[in-house]
């Protein structure tokens, strides 16, 4: 199984956009990293985002590239400041190669509990870290930014 977390692209200022969703520049970075990601072999059955515009927009711009068939949901627990050890054991029963976007800090500590021990990248704007499970254990495969 593979798991892809994602941070979500640039974000409209509140003064620009009161709902906060991406900028022209964000929707670019996120389909430049959607077809890197293709490049690469990605492909995910299922794909969640948090309630923001913006990660709503990030996840539907990458199923829409990668994975055309999948329709992004709406998960709770993936506010920014929501808890990721709340999200521990629902991500450790799916079977299905899956998408998150969301937010800092939730994304960043999110991997770190689910990599204890591993280097973990920094997540600017529109990056993605891919992680693999065996034998019970998730490994980062890779990662990159815009």
């Amino acid at each position: 199984m593979k798991l892809y977390l994602m941070r979500h692209g640039q974000a409209e200022s509140p003064q620009i956009d009161p709902l906060q969703g991406l900028t022209s520049a964000g929707r670019e970075a996120v389909k430049h990293i959607a077809q890197q990601c293709v490049s690469r072999g990605a492909c995910f059955e299922q794909a969640f985002h948090s309630e923001k515009e913006r990660a709503r927009q990030t996840a539907e711009i990458m199923t829409g590239i990668i994975a055309p068939a999948v329709v992004p949901q709406l998960l709770s627990g993936l506010k920014p400041n929501d808890d990721p050890l709340l999200l521990l054991s629902e991500v450790n029963r799916w079977q299905q190669d899956t998408l998150i976007t969301s937010h800092l800090p939730l994304i960043p500590g999110l991997l770190a509990l689910l990599c204890a021990g591993s280097q973990r990248p920094v997540f600017e704007p529109a990056s993605v870290v891919c992680l693999s499970k065996a034998e019970g254990k998730w490994n980062i495969e890779w990662f990159m930014s815009a």
